[in-house]
């Protein structure tokens, strides 16, 4: 998964439309896919990611399989969408599931693995 989330990495900071989006935000998530943790900042406009963290803080949280991450991450789904669907479970208020929806369909990751591979 920590593939297809610098994949992401690089591909929001090429994405001109969503980088006003980013710009006060200061938000921090838990991606956690096959038993591993891996927290998502969003500051300022920046992305950062950090590896090994603990996975008991208390801060919004997307869990589910690779395959569902995947689709989130490249934009191929909505995360509210899989979370309905059971393939991915968000814990976090509507406010903050909303923009982390807007930040990852909006980047269409997938575009860009094209390139990079």
């Amino acid at each position: 998964m920590i593939d297809v989330l610098k994949t992401f990495q690089i591909a929001i900071k090429q994405q001109g439309h969503v980088l006003p989006l980013l710009e006060h935000i200061n938000l921090r998530a838990n991606l956690v896919c096959e038993q591993k943790a891996i927290q998502i900042i969003i500051k300022d406009g920046e992305f950062f990611i950090l590896h090994d963290r603990e996975e008991n803080q208390a801060i919004p949280e997307i869990r589910g399989d690779l395959k569902a991450m995947k689709q989130l991450l490249e934009g191929k789904e909505r995360l509210r969408a899989l979370d309905r669907n059971g393939q991915l479970s968000i814990s976090a208020p509507l406010r903050t599931t909303l923009l982390l929806e807007s930040i990852f369909y909006l980047t269409k990751a997938q575009e860009d693995f094209a390139k990079i591979i």
